[in-house]
């Protein structure tokens, strides 16, 4: 565990700046995540991340300007992603829309995905 799992962003000149804009567009996705998914909800991810709902609205007003790194690491294990590839502008919109579809199933669904797609890499290795 690293102090900043527990701890806000601290202010500190450029590096303060930085963070700041990571914060911005860590509230500005995840916005557009829950605008996009008609089933989620900010109390919804509240209940899914375990996180305290007046803490996800107070992020989405915000209200919140400095989360915590652990608390934007459980509403990312919430979606179905982690921090690193939620801030990612690396994804394509397929990579983005798989992740999105994998945050509705349920665990069931998606260890049968999860089988699936090891069956399909493993054809895929015997064609290859």
């Amino acid at each position: 565990m690293l102090a900043s799992d527990f701890y806000p962003l601290q202010k500190d000149g450029e590096l303060w700046q930085r963070q700041m804009m990571n914060t911005d567009d860590f509230v500005r996705r995840l916005h557009k995540r829950i605008d996009d998914d008609p089933h989620l909800t900010a109390a919804g991810l509240a209940v899914l991340s375990g996180i305290d709902n007046s803490t996800i609205r107070k992020l989405l007003s915000g209200t919140n300007k400095s989360p915590k790194v652990a608390t934007a690491q459980k509403i990312c294990a919430a979606l179905g992603t982690t921090l690193e590839a939620f801030m990612s502008d690396g994804q394509d919109t397929l990579q983005a829309e798989i992740v999105q579809l994998y945050s509705q199933l349920s665990d069931d669904e998606r260890r049968i995905l999860q089988g699936v797609a090891k069956g399909m890499i493993a054809q895929h290795r015997e064609e290859g």
